[in-house]
């Protein structure tokens, strides 16, 4: 039970994938660069959406690294507007924590700060594979669009 609180409540936190301060969920907010997808970055706009289980159509996943150990790595999306399987900005948060190995090869500073951010799903999931990140489902579906940047 207390497992299940510490996931939702980390799931909740990554809603903020759209990484923003909590007052800002009151309207509408444009993030400008808050979510890479296929190494390039996307704004997005915070919405309240949330679903308890997958919406009836399906969802993308989104890595969410708030909870990760680091600071400094932004949210990474599996899908982007343009892709044949886009589902929209409809997301199935995946909760990315760096390793004690991933701690050493991504902060060898000890700052703790990424000293390079991963860019794509691959690269997240080829991490996962070398022990640098474990990757647990936060059974935390929302919603939040990608829109091509403004102003780089």
């Amino acid at each position: 039970m207390m497992k299940r609180r510490i996931i939702l409540l980390a799931a909740v936190i990554s809603v903020s994938a759209c990484v923003v301060p909590v007052s800002a969920f009151a309207g509408a907010t444009r993030v400008s660069g808050a979510i890479w997808a296929h190494g390039q970055l996307y704004d997005t706009v915070v919405t309240p959406a949330t679903f308890i289980a997958p919406p009836e159509h399906s969802t993308d996943i989104i890595y969410s690294f708030m909870m990760s150990g680091l600071s400094g790595q932004r949210s990474v999306a599996e899908a982007a507007p343009g892709d044949r399987d886009f589902n929209g900005g409809r997301w199935d948060v995946q909760m990315a924590v760096f390793t004690a190995q991933g701690l050493m090869d991504h902060d060898p500073d000890g700052d703790g700060l990424v000293d390079f951010e991963l860019t794509s799903a691959e690269e997240v999931e080829a991490h996962e594979q070398l022990g640098h990140i474990v990757i647990n489902d936060a059974n935390f579906y929302f919603e939040c669009p990608l829109l091509p940047r403004r102003g780089r």
